[in-house]
């Protein structure tokens, strides 16, 4: 079990913050890595350390809420059913592959990959209009897959894809879409960290209190979203949107 001795308390009280913040927001809309990855990143830890270490705080909070929506009956199971086998897969061959690449280059990637993000963040508060489509395997699967992929591969931000392109090519609602992609986002997170535990790449001091807080965030967030509905989802998206568009600004500014 690999530690990360240098790290300061002050640091580990910000990923606990920064885990239940994004447990919340992971929980409501998706992007909660756009919050946990720039934190572990700014800390100092490598890029690859970083990927690993919030991906297994993500299963935990996650887990949480995929419980809080099967409670209150808001998952599709059949799309959660037949995607479920090809995200994990799918999550667990980009875990292997970025640890092919440098450091440099998953950070530039992950830099790139938020403000794209924030741009379907955007998209997404526009409205779709709702019409039933088949749910067949096809659809579903090339809806799911690729966005697992990206999730092993980088993950920032893989929740609000997911839920987007249950919207727009499912035609599922908010609620649901968003329900009904936390056991995805279970899965891809899961086959990722197999994969970073495997390789010995997740930091567990940092994981674990960044994943115990992540839970508990989590477990807020979907109580509040269910409770609140379409509109309060809407609500968080934006409040998220202008958070990350702060937070590159000031990065751009620092750099």
């Amino acid at each position: 079990m690999e530690l990360f001795s240098d790290i300061s308390l002050s640091w580990v009280i910000g990923f606990i913050i920064a885990g239940f913040i994004a447990g919340y927001i992971d929980s409501i809309a998706g992007g909660g890595g756009m919050i946990q990855v720039p934190v572990l990143l700014f800390s100092g830890i490598s890029p690859i350390h970083v990927l690993a270490s919030n991906k297994i705080a993500s299963v935990f909070g996650v887990l949480m809420a995929t419980i809080k929506y099967a409670l209150s009956k808001k998952i599709s199971w059949k799309v959660v059913s037949i995607a479920i086998i090809p995200c994990l897969v799918a999550s667990y061959i980009g875990s292997s592959l970025v640890m092919y690449l440098s450091d440099e280059v998953i950070k530039w990637a992950i830099l790139v990959a938020i403000p794209v993000a924030m741009i379907f963040l955007f998209k997404k508060s526009k409205k779709i209009q709702e019409e039933k489509i088949e749910l067949n395997k096809k659809n579903i699967i090339l809806s799911t897959a690729p966005i697992g992929f990206y999730d092993g591969l980088l993950g920032p931000g893989t929740g609000t894809y997911m839920t987007i392109s249950m919207k727009k090519f499912l035609r599922l609602d908010y609620l649901v879409s968003t329900a009904s992609t936390k056991p995805l986002n279970f899965a891809t997170n899961l086959g990722s960290a197999i994969a970073f535990i495997m390789a010995g790449k997740v930091l567990w001091l940092v994981a674990i209190p960044m994943g115990l807080a992540n839970v508990a965030g989590s477990y807020v967030g979907s109580h509040y979203a269910i409770k609140g509905g379409e509109e309060f989802i809407k609500k968080v998206l934006i409040f998220v949107l202008i958070f990350m568009l702060i937070a590159n600004i000031v990065k751009i500014a620092l750099s």
